[in-house]
C-alpha cells in the first residue's frame, strides 16, 4: 500500500526538480539550500553551496540597489551577473522574494542563464536610454497615460523616479501637466490618435519640488494587429532654459521698443537704399506723419532739403563704405509737414551683419530748432547791452572788497579804462584820491545796507579829466534773498554840469548889472533868470526820468535774463502769464512766445491741481501776502516764493513767482542725513562690540583662572581626577576663546574686504564626516550629530575653509542651545546644480519678535543671554553664505528647536558664469 504523499514531500519534490535555480539565503546573506539546477548552473557539487555568502556566485548582491534592499519580491530591470566556480562571470535572468519561515526573514532566488543575444541587446538599449539626454518613454493610449516604460532622465527632470511611475494610480504623467495647458495637450493627443499618427506638444509641468519646466514632446501612435492605436510611444525634452531665453529676447526687444518710443531723441535706421527701416515715435511727432508713412521710404528725397540732399547723400555712403569713424555728430534741417524746416543734430552708428559688413546706419537726433533761436536770442541781447550808451558794471557782493566783474563798452568809452583794466577792482579808483565827498560816505551806506541809491560824484577818466558821474546803484538778491551783486549805472553828466556853472556865473553878471539898472529892469532881468531856471530844471528832472526808466528796463532784463536754475513768472489779476523768463526755461520745454499773455488755464504744461493749486496761491499774494513752498515739476524740486508788484498808483497789480530749483541741494541734504545715520549706526556697533567683548572674555578667564588655583592646591597624589576636571575645564574654556576670536577677525577680514574665496573640488560627504568627528569633543552629555545624506558620494566645487567656518557655526550653536541626550540633526541634499544642507536641532529656538534681526552684527535673542557668545557667528554665516553665491535661512518654533539650511551652487564656477551669460 503506497504511502500518503505529503506537502513536505511534494514541495522538496519540487524543489528539486526545477530547471530553474532555487536558493534559500538568509538575512546575512548565507545560503541555506540549493538545488541540483542552481549548483550545476554555477559549477559546483551537491552540498557545496551550503552556508557560503551569496556574494560567491552574486557578486552584484550588494552594488545592485534593488537586491540589496531585499524587502520586496524584485524582478530586474537590473540585469544581474553570476559567477562560476572557476571564476567566469555570466548574465543571469533574476526574481528575489522575500518571506519569513519560524520568525526568520529569508529570500527565496529564482534564477538562470540568460540569453547572451537578448542580454547585450538589453544592455544596449539601456545604454542608449540611460545616456540620452531627454525622457524616452511608452504609455498607454488611453487617460491618464499610465507609463509602461520611462527612463531615468525622468528623475533629473521630474523629480520622479522611474519606479514611483509604474502600477502608481496616484501618479502619471498626466498629473504633472500644467492645468492651463492641460486641455491643449488633451487636443493634440486626442487629434494623432483620431489619425494614427505622431505629434509635437510643447507644454510646462509641475515637478516634485514645485518647479515649473517647459517640456518639448515628439512621439506616435503603436498600432496592434487590427492597425488600432493601443500605446503611445516618444521621447521629451527639458527647454525650459531655451524657454527663458526667448522670453527674455521678447521682453528686451519690448523694453528696447518702448525706450525708443519714449525718447525725447528721433531715431531711425536708413538702409543702403536710403530707405527707412525702423522709425520711433518721436521721429513721427516731429514730421507730423505717422510712423507707417515714413517707413520704407526714400529718406533724403522725402524729408531733407533740395539744398542739402546731395552732401548728405555723400555723407552717408562715406558711412557705407566704412570711411568714417563713428559716432560722428552733425546738423542738418529737416522737411516736417507743411513744409516746414526743423534743425536736428545727429549722432550715427553704424549697424553690422555677421560678416562685420555696414548694413544700415542708425541714426539718433535732436530738435535744437529752438535752443538755437534761444541762442541767436542771447547773442542780440549780449549786443544790445554793450551797445547800450550807458555805462554798466557789476560787482560782486559776496567778496568785502567789492570787485568788478563786468564792465560794458559804453563804461570803457566814459572812462577810459579797458575790460581787463578794471576787473577785480573796486569801484574807488575812479574818485582818483578825491574821496572826501558827501556822495561817497552816503552811497557806501547804502551798500552797507543792501539798498539802492543814486549819488552824483566826481570820477576821474584814465587821463586824468574829471567828469561827473549820475551814479545809480542797484543790489541783486538770489532765491535765498542772499545779496550776492551791486549792478552800478554811469551817466556822463559833465556837460550839464558845465553848462549848470556857467548859467550861475552868468546870473551873477547880470545880478551885477541889475544894481546899476532901474528897479523895472531889475525885475525884468529876475523874471528872465527865473524863467531860465524853471526851463533848466524841467529840463533836468525829464533827463532824470529818462535815465531812471532806461536804467529800471536794463535792470529788469538782465536779472530776469539771468536768473540762474529758475524761472520768474509774473501774473495780472485775470489769471494771465504776462512775464516769464529765466535759464530754467529750456529744461522744463517753456518757450516765451508760446506763453506770454496766455491766461493760466490755456497753459498745457501745467495739470489741473497745479492749476487749482496756482491760482489759489495768485489769490493769495494779489492780496498782498508772501508765500513760500517747494513743488516737484519733472522730476525736479522747485523752491517757489511769491510777492505781489505795485504801481505807480501803490496799488497791487501782479503777482510775481519765482521758481529756483533746489534738487541738486536737496540730494545733498539726504545724502548727509544718510551719512549721519551710518555713522550713528558705527558708533552703536562700536559700542555693542567693547560691551560683548568685555563680557565674553572675562568669562572663560575667570573660570581658567580659578581651575588653575584649584589645580595648584590639588597636586599631591590620589587627585588626579579632579586635576583633569580642571584641565579639561581650561581647555574647554580656551577653545571657546579661540571660537570668539576667530569670529572677531573673520569680521574684521570682512569689514577690510579681505575674504576672498578660493574653490577647489572636494568630495563633501567625507568632509562633513571628518566635521562631525572635529565637533565630538564640544558635544554635551548624550549629543549625538546624525549625518543623512541621499547620495553616498557627492562632488562639489566650493571654498572648503569657509564651508568649513558655516557649518561649525551652525553645529557649535545646535550644540550650545541644545539640551543633553538631544539629537543634532545634519542631512545633505542635492541635484545637478545645487547643495542643500540642513542643521536641526531639538533646543530652545527662536522667539518669533527675535527672528528678523537674527543675522545683524551683535545681535542675540532674548533667551539666549545666558549662553556664552558674541552675536557675530549668523552673521559671518550669511556674509560666507554670500561669497559662496548661495543662501542661509531658518525655521524655527520657541521651545521645539530650529532648522537653518543653506543652499549653495554644486560649482561655483559654473554658477559665476551662468551669472555673467
Amino acid at each position: 500500500m503506497n504511502e500518503k504523499i505529503t506537502n513536505s514531500d511534494l514541495f522538496q519534490s519540487i524543489f528539486e526538480s526545477s530547471l530553474a535555480g532555487l536558493i534559500v539565503v538568509d538575512q546575512n546573506g548565507f545560503v541555506l539550500t540549493a538545488n541540483k539546477s542552481a549548483e550545476q548552473m554555477f559549477g559546483y557539487v551537491e552540498g557545496e553551496l551550503l552556508q557560503q555568502d551569496i556574494h560567491l556566485i552574486i557578486p552584484d548582491w550588494k552594488i545592485n540597489a534593488l537586491a540589496a534592499e531585499m524587502n520586496e519580491i524584485v524582478v530586474g530591470p537590473n540585469q544581474f551577473y553570476g559567477r562560476e566556480k572557476n571564476g567566469v562571470k555570466f548574465p543571469i535572468d533574476i526574481r528575489i522574494v522575500p518571506t519569513v519561515l519560524k520568525g526568520q526573514s529569508l529570500k527565496v532566488i529564482y534564477c538562470k542563464r540568460a540569453d547572451n543575444p537578448v542580454f547585450e541587446s538589453d544592455r544596449k538599449f539601456r545604454t542608449l536610454v540611460t545616456n540620452v539626454a531627454g525622457i524616452v518613454y511608452s504609455c498607454s493610449i488611453a487617460k491618464p497615460w499610465s507609463m509602461e516604460f520611462i527612463s531615468e532622465a525622468s528623475k533629473t527632470i521630474s523629480g520622479y523616479a522611474p519606479d514611483q511611475f509604474y502600477g502608481n494610480s496616484k501618479l502619471n504623467w498626466g498629473n504633472l501637466i500644467h492645468p492651463e495647458d492641460l486641455p491643449q495637450v488633451e487636443s493634440e493627443l486626442d487629434r494623432a490618435v483620431m489619425e494614427k499618427g505622431s505629434y509635437q506638444l510643447r507644454y510646462r509641468i509641475i515637478t516634485s519640488k514645485k518647479e515649473i519646466k517647459w517640456i518639448w514632446e515628439h512621439g506616435s501612435c503603436i498600432m496592434d494587429e487590427n492597425n488600432i492605436p493601443y500605446r503611445r510611444e516618444g521621447f521629451m525634452q527639458d527647454y525650459t532654459e531655451l524657454k527663458t531665453a526667448e522670453h527674455a529676447l521678447v521682453m528686451e526687444k519690448k523694453l528696447l521698443r518702448q525706450y525708443m518710443d519714449t525718447s525725447p531723441s528721433m531715431f531711425l535706421v536708413i538702409n543702403k537704399d536710403h530707405t527707412v527701416q525702423l522709425v520711433n515715435k518721436r521721429t513721427s511727432e516731429i514730421l507730423g506723419i505717422e510712423q507707417d508713412a515714413i517707413l520704407n521710404k526714400n529718406w533724403f528725397k522725402e524729408f531733407i532739403p533740395k539744398r542739402k540732399q546731395n552732401q548728405l547723400i555723400q555723407l552717408f555712403e562715406s558711412i557705407f563704405e566704412d570711411k568714417l569713424d563713428l559716432p560722428n555728430f552733425h546738423e542738418n534741417p529737416i522737411v516736417a509737414k507743411g513744409g516746414q524746416e526743423h534743425l536736428i543734430q545727429w549722432s550715427n552708428a553704424a549697424l553690422r551683419n555677421g560678416n562685420n559688413e555696414i548694413i544700415a546706419v542708425v541714426s539718433s537726433g535732436l530738435d535744437i530748432t529752438e535752443t538755437k533761436l534761444t541762442q541767436e536770442t542771447l547773442k542780440i541781447r549780449n549786443r544790445a547791452l554793450e551797445a547800450v550808451g550807458n555805462g554798466i558794471i557789476i560787482v560782486d557782493a559776496q567778496h568785502p572788497d567789492l570787485p568788478i566783474i563786468y564792465s560794458n563798452k559804453a563804461f570803457t568809452r566814459i572812462t577810459g579804462y579797458g575790460a581787463d583794466e578794471v576787473l577785480g577792482r573796486n569801484c574807488r579808483f575812479l574818485q582818483n584820491g578825491d574821496r572826501n565827498q558827501p556822495e561817497i560816505a552816503f552811497m557806501s551806506k547804502a551798500i552797507g545796507h543792501g539798498s539802492s541809491c543814486r549819488v552824483l560824484i566826481r570820477n576821474y577818466s584814465k587821463d586824468g579829466i574829471l567828469f561827473w558821474n549820475d551814479l545809480f546803484i542797484t543790489p541783486l538778491y538770489d532765491q535765498d534773498q542772499k545779496l550776492t551783486h551791486f549792478i552800478g549805472v554811469l551817466n556822463d553828466v559833465t556837460e550839464i554840469q558845465d553848462a549848470k556853472r556857467k548859467l550861475e556865473e552868468y546870473a551873477q553878471v547880470l545880478e551885477d548889472k541889475v544894481e546899476e539898472r532901474t528897479r523895472e529892469v531889475q525885475t525884468t532881468v529876475e523874471k528872465l533868470v527865473s524863467t531860465n531856471l524853471n526851463l533848466e530844471d524841467q529840463m533836468i528832472e525829464t533827463q532824470r526820468a529818462q535815465r531812471k526808466a532806461n536804467l529800471s528796463r536794463a535792470l529788469f532784463t538782465a536779472i530776469a535774463h539771468n536768473f540762474p536754475n529758475g524761472v520768474i513768472m509774473v501774473f495780472n489779476s485775470d489769471y494771465e502769464l504776462v512775464y516769464v523768463e529765466g535759464e530754467e526755461m529750456d529744461r522744463i520745454n517753456i518757450k516765451k512766445s508760446d506763453f506770454e499773455g496766455i491766461p493760466i488755464d490755456d497753459i498745457p504744461v501745467f495739470s489741473k491741481i497745479q492749476i487749482k493749486k496756482i491760482k489759489s496761491d495768485i489769490r493769495k499774494t494779489l492780496r498782498g501776502g508772501n508765500i513760500s513752498f517747494e513743488v516737484d515739476f519733472h522730476d525736479q524740486c522747485y523752491a517757489v516764493n511769491s510777492t505781489p508788484l505795485y504801481s505807480d498808483e501803490k496799488k497791487i497789480m501782479w503777482a510775481l513767482f519765482v521758481y529756483n530749483n533746489v534738487t541738486e541741494q536737496k540730494e545733498v541734504q539726504h545724502k548727509l542725513e544718510r551719512t549721519i545715520m551710518v555713522e550713528k549706526e558705527l558708533n552703536e556697533l562700536k559700542s555693542r562690540f567693547i560691551t560683548i567683548a568685555s563680557h565674553e572674555f572675562r568669562t572663560p578667564l575667570s573660570a581658567i583662572l580659578s581651575s588653575a588655583i584649584l589645580i595648584g592646591k590639588q597636586n599631591e597624589p590620589g587627585k588626579e581626577d579632579r586635576r583633569m576636571k580642571h584641565v579639561s575645564r581650561i581647555r574647554t574654556n580656551v577653545r571657546d576663546l579661540v571660537v570668539i576670536l576667530n569670529d572677531f577677525l573673520s569680521l574684521s577680514k570682512l569689514e577690510e574686504g579681505k575674504v576672498s574665496v578660493k574653490p577647489q573640488f572636494f568630495e563633501l560627504i567625507q568632509f562633513l564626516k571628518m566635521l562631525v568627528d572635529e565637533m565630538e569633543p564640544n558635544k554635551k552629555e548624550g549629543q549625538d550629530i546624525v549625518l543623512k545624506y541621499s547620495q553616498p558620494s557627492i562632488s562639489v566645487c566650493l571654498d572648503p575653509k569657509l564651508l568649513n567656518h558655516i557649518i561649525i557655526n551652525l553645529l557649535s550653536n545646535a550644540i550650545k542651545y541644545s539640551m543633553e541626550g538631544q539629537i543634532i540633526g545634519l542631512e545633505v541634499d542635492a541635484n545637478d546644480k545645487e547643495l542643500f544642507i540642513h542643521v536641526k536641532d531639538q533646543g530652545i529656538g527662536i522667539p518669533k519678535a527675535n527672528q528678523k534681526k537674527l543675522f545683524e552684527r551683535f545681535y542675540r535673542a532674548e533667551n539666549a543671554t545666558n549662553f556664552q557668545g558674541t552675536g557675530l557667528g549668523l552673521n559671518i554665516v550669511k556674509q560666507y553664505t554670500g561669497l559662496l553665491s548661495g543662501t542661509v535661512g531658518f525655521k524655527s518654533k520657541l521651545g521645539k528647536g530650529s532648522t537653518f539650511s543653506l543652499k549653495l551652487p554644486i560649482n561655483i564656477n559654473e554658477y559665476e558664469k551662468d551669472s555673467i551669460n
